[in-house]
């Protein structure tokens, strides 16, 4: 069994979302022979993962910044309860911060049932500010209690489950923002989409337009899209020569995202060429196909990755 954890003290500023217990940011080794993966609390975080022997699967950056107030450049960050700046009665919003609040929150972990494979954490109402509960679609009287699951081995499993319970429906946006390390993503190609209609992001107004081609392709123009599909998908990496497939469950979308050769690069936490080593690819459930859970009801948004 290999658990271990490292320790960052002092090295964020202002005041975080969800206090943590320290003034600290743990990132924590969850390693067995079939696989390896580092997490951080602040965020719930899955920095990177690699099966036994290959190249990690998940992308991180070459500097990994640590900041109460910013989220984790790569890895998976948890987005919840809206996406982006969020999305009500058929409109986008304007809610701060952007992709919500589980990604800047200092999440609780289990450490009892805490494996070599396996890790849990969670987030709950009151760990959370009420001005930012305001902010969830069913309003300040929305009550949940959020359990990320991770998986370690072979493959990575990645499960968001929330739960309502308030007395009320609780609605909400999620996604798995998942960063795939490919060699060079002008050599890379998405399979399993051909056919789906998508939302294009990157053109005002969001105009839906349909997967003509059997793959989706990256020139180092922006591609920022949102699929009404759920199928599993297949990301072919002709540099690193291996097959990345993904599968979802309890989602209904498929975002797929790369800022290109002109968006962010030379950012702080983003050099100026990195955009060509990774592709988000994330299992959502946004806009009109956000989530609607009664009182005490419950609902599990999951990805599995594995190498072929």
């Amino acid at each position: 069994m290999k658990l271990g954890e490292v320790r960052f003290g002092g090295s964020h500023t202002g005041t975080p979302i969800l206090s943590p217990m320290s003034n600290t940011f743990v990132i924590r080794n969850i390693a067995n022979d079939d696989g390896s993966a580092l997490i951080g609390d602040h965020g719930a975080h899955v920095i990177n993962w690699a099966p036994s022997g290959q190249t990690s699967v998940i992308w991180q950056p070459k500097a990994v910044r640590l900041c109460a107030q910013s989220a984790v450049r790569g890895g998976i960050p948890v987005i919840f309860p809206w996406f982006n700046a969020g999305f009500a009665n058929g409109q986008p919003t304007n809610k701060t911060p952007r992709h919500g609040f589980a990604r800047l929150s200092f999440w609780h972990v289990d450490k009892e049932s805490m494996t070599d494979r396996h890790i849990q954490y969670t987030l709950d109402t009151d760990d959370v500010d009420a001005a930012l509960l305001d902010q969830i679609i069913s309003g300040a009287n929305s009550r949940f209690h959020a359990a990320y699951d991770v998986t370690v081995g072979t493959e990575l499993t990645v499960a968001l489950t929330v739960t309502n319970t308030g007395d009320d429906s609780l609605v909400y946006e999620s996604a798995l923002h998942t960063y795939f390390h490919v060699g060079d993503v002008t050599y890379a190609h998405i399979l399993g989409l051909r056919g789906a209609h998508y939302l294009d992001a990157t053109v005002d107004g969001f105009p839906e337009r349909e997967q003509s081609a059997d793959a989706v392709t990256f020139n180092g123009s922006p591609v920022d899209r949102v699929y009404d599909t759920t199928d599993e998908l297949q990301i072919h990496d002709d540099v690193l020569d291996r097959t990345i497939v993904i599968e979802t469950a309890g989602s209904s979308q498929t975002v797929v995202w790369n800022p290109g050769a002109t968006i962010e690069s030379g950012s702080s936490d983003l050099g100026e060429t990195e955009w060509r080593d990774f592709v988000c690819v994330e299992a959502a459930a946004c806009r009109d196909h956000a989530v609607t859970l009664a009182p005490g009801a419950s609902h599990t948004l999951s990805q599995t990755i594995r190498l072929v």
